[in-house]
């Protein structure tokens, strides 16, 4: 449980607005990042992102409203914007908002999580980068290699004046180690260990990932590439790696649906898509 969101939520819900219904949705987002480049380790990244949004129904009209600062006043007066953007909309919309369900659903879920990231200290840490660059580097043609560890967890808190209130906790791991090769005018890359394939758990999740035991074959296929011959040109079949094929299926399949295009408003960006 998230007790600061819990104390804002608190805060709001004595003062809310007399309106026909509200929901407000809150973020709570700490990341971390440890990176190895080179043999010489970076200055660490550690980031915090807090934020909340609110939806108000008034009569017809549907509004919404976002800020920074989560202080009641402050989420007072997004609920104020919220609802006069409600009142400008009011009759123009394309679904009358007062049919649209309001659920009074509780519920909880958090990532499981078997090695927790503070578990490692950061000088262990560092040090698993520095081994992930010795083995990356096997030969003069390597002339850039790199190791990373990321960690990021989102608190979201929802709650709405039905009494719904519905948290989340979820923990990503994101590590990777890259490999950058030249010979000649020839210059080739190779990425793995979990570079752009995060995962939700812990340190338990980078054996899995292939953290940081692919760093020797990953060099040994940047080195390979220098000599491999160019992409043949025709009509083929293909088989798309996951990464590509999540890219294609958000821009081929996720854009066409965006509700703010299709309904003509911004319904999608405040969260009520089904999709």
């Amino acid at each position: 449980m998230n007790e600061f969101l819990h104390q804002i939520v608190k805060d709001f819900t004595a003062v809310a607005p007399a309106v026909g219904f509200w929901t407000l949705r809150l973020t709570d987002e700490h990341s971390e990042s440890v990176v190895v480049r080179q043999g010489v380790t970076q200055p660490v990244s550690m980031n915090l992102a807090r934020g909340a949004l609110l939806t108000v129904i008034e009569a017809d009209g549907m509004g919404y409203a976002a800020t920074s600062d989560l202080s009641p006043a402050s989420l007072l007066r997004a609920a104020g914007e919220a609802r006069g953007w409600a009142r400008v909309c009011a009759g123009k919309g394309l679904v009358d908002p007062r049919v649209w369900p309001r659920p009074a659903i509780q519920g909880r879920y958090q990532t499981p999580v078997r090695q927790a990231w503070d578990s490692m200290p950061l000088a262990d840490k560092i040090a698993l980068l520095q081994d992930a660059n010795h083995a990356l580097k096997i030969d003069a043609r390597i002339v850039d290699w790199s190791a990373w560890l990321g960690h990021r967890r989102v608190d979201t808190l929802l709650v709405n004046s039905a009494g719904a209130l519905i948290e989340q906790s979820f923990h990503y791991m994101s590590p990777g180690l890259m490999a950058v090769a030249n010979e000649g005018s020839v210059t080739q890359y190779r990425r793995g260990g979990g570079a752009q394939s995060s995962r939700q758990g812990g340190l338990e999740q980078l054996p899995l990932l292939g953290f940081p035991t692919a760093a020797p074959q990953l060099a040994e296929e940047t080195l390979a590439l220098l000599g491999a011959p160019e992409c043949p040109q025709g009509r083929m079949d293909l088989v798309l790696a996951p990464s590509q094929m999540v890219l294609q299926i958000h821009e081929s399949i996720g854009h066409p649906l965006e509700l703010d295009r299709i309904l003509g408003d911004e319904r999608n960006y405040a969260g009520t898509s089904f999709v």
